[in-house]
């Protein structure tokens, strides 16, 4: 299956008539996917920032109670992300700008497993102003280094090309 192979299906989809038939629907994408990644990096950062130590007065416990927002945020990214795409997708999966932000989510999800199944419990039991392990500390920089990149390569996608 080639590149052209995969264009072609999303082409051919009536996900890509429905974007491209109603003038409405990109902006509206533009949009939810502009807010939902705010939510995202915004929970990111108050998660992040406690384990790094930056946000000690941020109770760990609490801090975490934004996992669900980010992970709810980052659904809401992904579809729209696949309405981007699917509304023009030689524009997209020819993009260099574009091929790397899809790397980096690739990433950032390893990098977010490796936290739920490697620290995520550990972390809920530290005590209000408590260290974080440094593992936990390596993933929480990790993940802030990536969504940043991510950021920056969303915004690059309209100026690179293949």
């Amino acid at each position: 299956m080639t590149m052209q192979d995969v264009a072609d299906f999303f082409t051919s989809s009536i996900v890509h008539k429905w974007i491209i038939e109603q003038f409405w629907i990109f902006p509206l994408c533009e949009t939810l996917h502009f807010i939902g990644l705010s939510f995202m990096f915004g929970s990111l950062l108050v998660i992040d920032c406690r384990v790094l130590g930056l946000a000690k007065f941020i109770s760990m416990k609490e801090a975490m109670k934004f996992i669900p927002v980010a992970i709810i945020a980052f659904s809401v990214n992904l579809i729209t992300g696949y309405f981007f795409m699917t509304s023009d997708p030689n524009n997209y999966i020819y993009n260099y700008g574009f091929q790397w932000k899809m790397v980096m989510i690739v990433i950032a999800g390893i990098n977010a497993l490796w936290f739920w199944l490697g620290e995520h419990k550990q972390l809920l039991t530290l005590a209000d102003g408590e260290e974080a392990p440094f593992r936990a500390k390596v993933i929480a920089l990790v993940s802030i280094l990536v969504w940043i990149t991510v950021i920056i390569l969303g915004r690059m996608i309209p100026y690179t090309d293949s």
